[in-house]
């Protein structure tokens, strides 16, 4: 199963950039969100299977590659300036 892990981290992380991309409108792009949460996801994988790759190892690393694609994802929420309608400027 581990050689199938990376296609599972994608699919994690097309579905969390998804779902920012579409409910969080100071993210411009689904596109952008979508491959954001992709690469978060591959990276918090990959790092949990640096440890192991035993059974339990190869499921802590589906809980790490969503916790990662969190991540990225919060931290491009953070780095997005709001979008004009919402802006506090004069």
């Amino acid at each position: 199963m581990a050689g199938s892990l990376w296609i599972v981290w994608t699919i994690i992380g097309i579905i969390g950039g998804f779902m920012v991309g579409r409910l969080v409108h100071k993210v411009r792009s689904t596109a952008f969100a979508v491959c954001v949460g992709i690469c978060g996801a591959l990276l918090g994988g990959w790092l949990m299977l640096l440890v192991g790759t035993t059974s339990t190892m190869q499921t802590l690393s589906l809980v790490a590659a969503a916790a990662g694609s969190a991540l990225f994802l919060w931290i491009l929420c953070l780095a997005t300036p709001k979008s004009g309608d919402d802006s506090d400027e004069l």
